[in-house]
């Protein structure tokens, strides 16, 4: 186990859906306990394969019923004994429950409480339900977005990328906790907002609007400050590139690849290509369209001008450069995006078990950690609180 696991810290989890179950998925790799809080009457706990298992490998299933006294009362004593709950539910649940951070830090004063939601905790929006391709309406993203592109469905909107981006934050926002918590001893309590998650990977946007300036909106289909720029189709049904053009040197490996003396006539220096731009953009278009993806990628590579073919997602699974590094690893004779992002220094990227069966774990978070007796996990599986 690398020395960047958090080996030794137990988190309760009840999060759902993508956002959460994708952070504790990546907490779990660096060698958390995962104690995932289900329940056998809920429909989205019975299907346990495609995405449900890709984000919930690494993991420890117990099933109680948080709706009982009793039920409440064993969320109460797993807290106790653990040191981070992650949780995504609506803001009056946990509350109603008697679950809330201010009740569950009476028995554990240290606990650090990770409420994630699409509005945040506070402020006006705080109530309303949420999910990422609303979010991602709400955040403006979507009206910086260019015209739409018949082959591209759903342009901007789906697949909603604000969870995984959520869990990135998470992630970090967890990570911190914990080690403030090592050096402190302090607990915290983490408000979350996935909208707020969104905005903040628009730096760029906020400080032109902060400034009172026009932030440019609806030019994302090129890249700024390159000309040309743009993902252009290529020779194919379904063939794209996409390329952008900073100075003077790339600007030179272009022209050499592209072979036509017409095609850099009247163009300048890099201030002239930007004003050019448009034009620039049709005529690399009009040559791309006969080109092969593959064989113009690898030839614009070879003269210094960034670019990358488009590729849909078994040939990424299948990409020599992504299984040198190791991105992918086999779960149960399946293959799975199940490792960490990253590479440490000895190549680690996490440790990865199986997502497990609902409930597999309950003899383990019943019985060893919280000590109650067969009979009394008879009783309670009998009066509905474990379930």
């Amino acid at each position: 186990m690398n020395e960047l696991s958090l080996s030794g810290i137990r988190i309760v989890d009840f999060s759902w859906v993508m956002a959460g179950p994708m952070t504790t998925k990546m907490l779990g790799a660096m060698g958390a306990e995962i104690i995932k809080i289900e329940s056998s009457t809920r429909p989205e706990f019975s299907v346990r394969d495609g995405m449900f298992s890709v984000i919930n490998n690494n993991k420890k299933s117990c099933t109680l019923n948080i709706t009982t006294p009793e039920g409440q009362d064993l969320i109460r004593e797993l807290v106790a004994c653990s040191h981070v709950v992650v949780e995504n539910f609506s803001s009056r649940v946990l509350v109603q429950y008697g679950l809330s951070y201010d009740r569950l830090r009476e028995v554990k004063p240290d606990i650090m409480f990770v409420s994630a939601s699409g509005m945040g905790r506070t402020g006006p929006e705080r109530d309303l339900l949420a999910y990422g391709s609303l979010l991602q309406g709400y955040s403006g993203r979507v009206g910086m977005i260019g015209e739409p592109n018949p082959a591209l469905e759903a342009m901007g909107i789906l697949p909603a990328w604000t969870d995984p981006i959520t869990a990135l934050w998470e992630t970090m926002a967890i990570l911190t906790a914990v080690r403030h918590w090592r050096q402190t001893g302090q607990g915290a309590y983490i408000d979350l907002s996935m909208l707020e998650a969104t905005v903040a990977l628009l730096p760029e946007a906020l400080l032109h609007a902060a400034l009172g300036e026009d932030v440019k909106e609806r030019r994302s289909t090129t890249e700024p400050g390159a000309s040309p720029s743009g993902v252009f189709r290529c020779n194919g049904a379904d063939e794209w590139l996409a390329l952008s053009v900073h100075n003077d040197e790339e600007w030179r490996g272009l022209c050499r690849v592209v072979g036509d003396a017409d095609f850099a006539a009247g163009v300048g220096d890099h201030a002239a290509r930007l004003k050019a731009k448009p034009e620039l953009n049709a005529r690399l278009g009009a040559w791309l369209r006969s080109q092969d993806a593959g064989a113009i990628e690898k030839a614009l590579h070879a003269n210094g001008v960034p670019a990358a073919r488009s590729r849909n997602m078994a040939e990424i699974v299948a990409d020599p450069h992504m299984r040198e590094r190791a991105l992918f690893r086999e779960i149960d004779g399946t293959v799975e995006m199940a490792t960490l992002p990253w590479l440490a220094s000895d190549r680690w990227r996490g440790e990865f078990a199986p997502t497990p069966t609902i409930g597999r774990d309950n003899d383990y978070v019943f019985g060893t950690l919280l000590g109650l007796s067969a009979e009394r996990r008879a009783e309670l599986a009998e009066a509905g609180a474990i379930r």
